[in-house]
Order: structure tokens, then sequence, then C-alpha cells
């Protein structure tokens, strides 16, 4: 018993410090003049599956988030996706090869997680730069309905969020496929998530892979 509470104890220290290795993310103000029209953005939405090994810039990044899920009403604490009875049951993580963060929409910044680059998770079909993922916490939703409807209103929120990041990638030339293939034991495990917390949905994000970058 003693060995397995020192055990639990050592791993509990060993996440904090890696999480401790990364830093918080400041993001920029996001950028409302940016972009091409909602009708161009549909027109030229379609998924990537080649990337360049360039991560997102900052601006890029910053915009990115906050049209996924960002606080758009600041009054109300509002996002920008909407979400059942505004329970606000989606958080977005980010894996690159740095570490994961988690967004935060009140502060607009990434939170460190843990170190290391854990994109594996995710398969080796479409790698990127950049991977997102998106959990629903069903718990948001309390006692309302079954569980069986708490977890198809969250992933009718996840696919909100979801939309939100194509249409914003497809108006300022991201690549971007949404995929719900993934290791959800090992995400778990690694992110520490609660039974109630579910990841259902990923997007690889990047710039689209060029004949200048076959040719370096």
């Amino acid at each position: 018993m003693k060995k397995s509470v020192l055990f639990v104890t050592g791993l509990l220290a060993f996440n904090v410090l890696s999480a401790q290795k990364l830093e918080i993310i400041k993001l920029k103000e996001p950028n409302m003049n940016r972009g091409s029209s909602a009708m161009n953005a549909l027109e030229n939405r379609r998924s990537t599956d080649e990337y360049s090994d360039r991560m997102l810039n900052i601006d890029d990044l910053s915009d990115l988030l906050w049209a996924a899920n960002g606080i758009n009403r600041p009054e109300s604490g509002k996002r920008t996706a909407a979400s059942a009875m505004n329970r606000q049951d989606v958080s977005v993580y980010t894996f690159t090869t740095e570490g994961v963060h988690l967004y935060d929409a009140a502060k607009h910044e990434l939170l460190p997680v843990i170190s290391g680059d854990h994109r594996k998770l995710f398969g080796e079909r479409g790698m990127s730069p950049l991977i997102i993922l998106l959990v629903t916490d069903i718990s948001k939703f309390g006692d309302v309905g079954t569980n069986e409807d708490r977890r198809e209103w969250g992933a009718i929120d996840l696919g909100l969020v979801s939309q939100n990041m194509a249409i914003f990638c497809a108006a300022n030339g991201i690549g971007t496929r949404p995929r719900a293939g993934m290791d959800r034991e090992g995400i778990a495990s690694l992110l520490k998530l609660s039974d109630t917390q579910l990841p259902m949905l990923n997007h690889s994000v990047g710039y689209p892979k060029l004949s200048i970058d076959v040719d370096e």
C-alpha cells in the first residue's frame, strides 16, 4: 500500500514538473478584419492531408483558437460556438512538438499541460505540426436529460467548434481535417480526463504543403 501511494505521488510530481517545462503562451487579440467572405470560405472549405512542417505563427494560432471557441461577448462570457443551454462543455487542447496546452478562453492564452510530442496518439496519417483536440465534459449538463442525451449534446457542441475551425482555416489559407480517429484511452490517461470528459474529435492543422516544401 505504501509503495502504491509513493508511486502515485511520484507520478503526479512528474506530471507537474513536465507541465512546468512549458510556458503559458500569451495569444494576440483576434484580428476582426482578416479572412475572405463567409461565402468564399465555404467555397474553399476542404480537408487537407499534406502539411508543411512550419508551425502556425502566433497571429494565425491566436485567431484560430478564438474562432474555434473564444469569447465574442465579454459582458456575458458567451462563445463564438454555441453550446447546449450555454453550458460551454467543450475544451480545446493543442498538441505540438513541444507539448500539450489547454486553451483558456477567458484569458485568451494557452495553459501548459504536459511537455513532449504526443501527436502519435492521433495516428500517423496526415501528421501536422499542430493537432487540436476537442473534449466535451458532459457533467456540465448536470442532471438534465439522460446520459445518452448528454453525450449527444456534447457531440453536437464539438461539431459546432469544429465547423468554426474549418471555416476559419478555409478563409485564411490554412489546411485542416476533422478526424474521429485517435487513441482515446491513451489521451484520457495523458490528460488525466475524468469519466465525463470525452475526447471525440480532433483536427490536424497546418499550412498546406506546397511544391517548394517538396523541393526542399
